[in-house]
């Protein structure tokens, strides 16, 4: 299957990769249609991260190291990322341009707001 890859790293506070959110700044571009496995890792914090994706389903593919359990294993929006890493495979079907960009964030409103957010764009 040819695929991109991604690693996101919640370890910084309440930053991915080490950036607050920027609205007018998306963080990459994803190609259109492409299978891309992503990498979510939050080792060294302990703190509960739901990683969750808008406009789109993944698999997971594990989750902290292990293989999901049984309730896991369909179509999810969210993952948990805990104090280590998981990862998802995960495609867009449709494009979006970077003033209509994909979000993806951590689902704790408090983390989310304070900069543990990211906007991306899709093209074909």
């Amino acid at each position: 299957m040819d695929h991109g890859e991604k690693a996101f790293d919640f370890s910084q506070g309440n930053k991915i990769n080490g950036k607050a959110f920027d609205m007018n700044q998306p963080m990459f571009a994803a190609k259109r249609g492409q299978y891309e496995k992503w990498t979510i890792s939050g080792e060294g914090d302990m703190m509960l991260h739901p990683f969750h994706i808008h406009g789109t389903q993944f698999r997971i593919l594990s989750e902290n190291g292990k293989p999901p359990a049984a309730h896991r294993c369909g179509w999810k929006d969210t993952v948990r990322v805990e104090g280590g890493r998981s990862e998802v495979l995960v495609q867009f079907n449709h494009t979006a341009s970077a003033e209509q960009a994909y979000m993806a964030h951590c689902h704790l409103l408090e983390h989310e707001d304070t900069g543990m957010m990211l906007g991306f764009t899709v093209a074909d």
